[in-house]
């Protein structure tokens, strides 16, 4: 039995390291929604309504329907519930900062 290792699980699906790191990308921002949600206690509804989606797109995101989702629309998400990654690049290092840009409510 041979046994095959992936760095990334999306490399699985892909033989393009570019898609499996854009796929793994939004998985990443698609958790993090999530755990938004989770951890305030949102209803889909209220949920929707401060990400700027349908109800039936948070079911979609929170349920994991990846290849719905750009990392577009998910970073304009993230910054409708209050928060901006700006990227940094200083002395040949990349790091990502996180701001918040308002409060949450």
């Amino acid at each position: 039995m041979t046994t095959v290792a992936f760095d990334n699980i999306f490399d699985a699906v892909t033989d393009s390291k570019e898609e499996a790191s854009e796929l793994q990308t939004r998985s990443d921002l698609m958790i993090v929604i999530r755990d938004i949600i989770n951890e305030n206690g949102w209803e889909q509804k209220e949920a929707a309504e401060k990400l700027g989606l349908t109800q039936p797109r948070v079911s979609d995101l929170v349920r994991g329907k990846i290849e719905k989702f750009s990392i577009d629309l998910l970073m304009t998400c993230l910054f409708r519930i209050g928060f901006r990654f700006k990227p940094v690049y200083e002395s040949h290092n990349l790091t990502m900062q996180v701001q918040t840009v308002y409060q949450q409510g």
